[in-house]
This record gives C-alpha cells, structure tokens and sequence, in this order.
C-alpha cells in the first residue's frame, strides 16, 4: 500500500524543491490580479503549469521556458486546494459550477471529477475559493488559448523551477550503462496499446517495484521490469518530455528529445536526467515499443514508492489513491 496517494495528492505534504531559489524569490513581486504574458518566449512545446499555494502564484512553461505567471486565490481555510499532479479533464468557456449553482466559472479547466478547476474569478490577495484555483479573467483567457485537455498541472506547497537536460538523453530508451554491468530484468511484461488508441501518455517509474508503468489516457497499456543501480539521490520528480532534437541516439540513430526536470521532495534537478538515465536498463524490445507512444508533452513521474493495482484507481486520471479510500 502507498504511504500517500499518487498524482493527484501524492505531494501533500511535501514542498516542489529545486536547487535555485524559488520562483517568487527571483522575480519581482505581483500584486492581486496582477500577471506576466510572454507566448513569444517560447512559440511551441508542451505545457507544464505550477502552482504556489504558499505564494498564491501561478507559473506556465513552454517547452521547459517561463512564459507567463500570475497571481492566484486557491482553497479557503477548510476548502484547501489539493496538492498534487494533475491533468486537464475538460475545458468550457462557459461554465456554471455544478456544486455552487449560479456560480459562474469563465474559462473553466477542470482538474478533478469532484470540484477542482481552474477558472476566472475574484482575487482579494489570500485563499478564499471553495478548492478552485482563481485567476484573472484576462490571463484566464490566454492560459485558455494555450492549454489543451492532458496539460499538466502541478499544485505544490511551493514553487521550484524546472531544469532542462543539457546533454542529449532519452532516459529510459536509449540507456548509457555499459552492457553485463546490471543483470537483464526479468518479471512481467505487459504491452496492451489497444486498451486505449490514443490519448496524452505518461509513464511512472517505481524505485519500490523495479517496474515502469505505461499510461495512455489514464489507461495503463504496458509495464516492464527494469534493472536498477539504486543510490541514496535518485532523482524523483517530474521529467517532461520537450520539443526539439539534441541528438541522435548512439544505438538506434533516432533523434533525442531534450526534457526538463521537477524535482519532488527537496531533492535536486541538477543534472537529474543524466543520473536517472545512468542508473536505469529495460529490456530493448520493451524500450522499442514505448517509442511508439511517447511524443513531446509525454511526463515520467519517478518516485521511490510502489504501485499495485489495489492502489491505482481507474478513470481518466493517471491517479493512485490509498487502498483505504478506494470504493
């Protein structure tokens, strides 16, 4: 059983780290309603969004590079916001709360089946939303235009920076340990891409299990044991895969796309694609298939906890949720 729950509150508790300062630290402070646009910082790649409960602040990155950030109101006293990896479910221009009736919700992104979203609405510099994330209306409307269902949301305690790969790496598919060093792993092997055709895929790496998991849509299609070399820093965190090629792979010729790092639990960034590519081998003709699924936008979640079945609830959400509290 999980210690704590994956996804969507895996991190409560636990602050989003990284070895610079944190984000509020380094730019010049927002007042309520406040925010920064810069689109043209980076025209294209995958979405990652972070957001501050501690600085009620919110931050967007395009292709690992800060384009916009913006003051926010989250979950009042008793209505906290849930910390956690979310993705976006729906998306609504117009939007009623179906919870709160009348409550009008601009520009709505829902994050959980059970109330939380982001959405335009008031904001008097602290907490005081019933759980949703409150933006400005303006930046409402341009995060709107930007995003697309499957974005990822992260809610943290505090803000961390993401760290972009300086090297070529492709983590787990074109691994850099010289061959006979860790024995070939051996356990279940699953591969059932059938069970959902299309959708945002994201992986999770268990330390725990020895074991990555494939999803695509929430929909886990595959799974394979991998041999690893286990230090006292393994990286866990967050590594999104960006647009761009920086390389071309030493064993299979096909290009490499460089990814940025999020690190969890006060760990470090720092160079933290080439550690975990450096200490992790799965069978090659796994590693061929998970190819075929994976594109820019696609999210490795590494983490020393276990999953099992009994801890991953179903639905659209790549989620696991204490055994206690699945029904």
């Amino acid at each position: 059983m999980l210690a704590k729950p994956f996804f969507l509150s895996f991190l409560a508790g636990a602050a989003l780290l990284s070895a610079t300062s944190t984000l509020s630290a380094a730019q010049e402070t927002l007042q309520p309603g406040q925010f920064e646009w810069q689109p043209e910082r980076a025209p294209k790649g995958p979405i990652l969004m972070v957001v501050s409960l501690d600085d009620q602040m919110a931050y967007v990155y395009r292709n690992g590079v800060q384009i916009g950030r913006s003051t926010v109101s989250t979950g009042r006293a008793g209505k906290e916001t849930p910390t956690g990896v979310f993705t976006i479910l729906q998306r609504k221009k117009k939007h009623e709360s179906n919870i709160y009736k009348g409550a009008k919700m601009p520009y709505m992104q829902r994050l959980t089946w059970t109330g939380i979203a982001m959405h335009a609405g008031k904001l008097p510099g602290h907490p005081a939303s019933a759980g949703c994330i409150r933006l400005p209306y303006d930046f409402s409307e341009l995060l709107y235009g930007t995003t697309r269902n499957g974005s990822t949301v992260v809610i943290s305690e505090k803000a961390s920076t993401p760290a972009i790969s300086k090297k070529p790496a492709s983590i787990l598919l074109d691994s850099r340990s010289v061959v006979g060093v860790r024995p070939v792993p051996k356990g279940r092997v699953v591969w059932e891409p059938n069970k959902s055709p299309e959708g945002p895929v994201n992986m999770l790496l268990s330390y725990a299990d020895k074991t990555v998991y494939v999803f695509r849509n929430g929909v886990q299609i595959g799974q394979s044991p991998v041999a690893l070399t286990l230090s006292d820093d393994m990286p866990q965190g967050i590594f999104l895969m960006l647009e761009g090629v920086e390389n071309k792979s030493s064993t299979t010729g096909q290009p490499l796309h460089p990814w940025s790092m999020l690190a969890l639990h006060g760990g470090s960034p720092v160079n933290a694609v080439d550690r975990l590519r450096n200490s992790i081998e799965m069978p090659k003709d796994f590693g061929q298939l998970v190819r075929t699924v994976i594109a820019p936008g696609t999210i490795l979640l590494a983490t020393n906890d276990a999953s099992t079945e009994a801890t991953r609830s179903k639905g659209p959400l790549n989620v696991l949720v204490p055994e206690e509290k699945k029904k």
